[in-house]
């Protein structure tokens, strides 16, 4: 159904507005991996440790990165 094809919305209400949809990226499920590393670097080793925590903080940077120049 087309915008035109609605029907008009009843007194003191409006049409919304169209959904802001961002693009998929892969970033989140890159930061939930980290954290996962993280945690199971604390009950195995601080190598695991450092790789997690380094890719927590790349992750990070990079979706603060694409939130502020997607705004």
């Amino acid at each position: 159904m087309s915008r035109a094809d609605r029907p008009e919305p009843p007194p003191g209400y409006s049409r919304g507005l169209p959904a802001y949809l961002p693009e998929p990226t892969p970033i989140p499920a890159l930061f939930a991996f980290g954290v996962a590393l993280f945690g199971w670097g604390l009950i195995s080793s601080r190598l695991i440790v450092l790789i997690g925590g380094a890719v927590v903080l790349v992750t990070l940077l990079e979706w603060i990165r694409e939130i502020s120049h997607g705004a």
